[in-house]
C-alpha cells in the first residue's frame, strides 16, 4: 500500500497544482475510503476501482497540467491505475 499512497499523494498534489481542486479532493476522498481498514472489503474494493477508472486518458488524463508533460501525466496515471487495480484484487 505504500506505493499506492505515494502515487495517490503525487496525483492529488499534481491536480491541486494544476487548479483541479474538486477532482483532487474527490480522488483524495476515494483514497481515504480505499485505505480505511475499518470499512467493509466491498466498500474499499469499490473505492480502488473508482480510482482506477479515473486514471483513464479520457477522465483525469484529459486535464492539462502546465508543470508536467502530457506523457509524464499519463505515465503517472497509468501507474496509479495499475496500483489501484492490484490493491482492489488483493482485498
Amino acid at each position: 500500500m505504500t506505493m499506492f499512497s505515494e502515487l495517490i499523494t503525487s496525483a492529488v498534489s499534481d491536480l491541486r497544482h494544476g487548479g483541479f481542486i474538486k477532482d483532487a479532493n474527490e480522488l483524495q476522498h476515494l483514497a481515504d475510503f480505499a485505505l480505511d481498514q475499518s470499512l467493509s472489503a466491498g466498500n474499499r474494493k469499490d473505492a480502488f476501482e473508482q480510482i482506477a477508472m479515473r486514471c483513464h486518458v479520457k477522465w483525469l488524463g484529459e486535464f492539462y497540467l502546465s508543470h508536467l508533460s502530457q506523457k509524464a501525466w499519463w505515465g503517472r496515471l497509468e501507474k496509479l491505475g495499475r496500483s489501484a487495480k492490484k490493491n482492489s484484487r488483493s482485498i
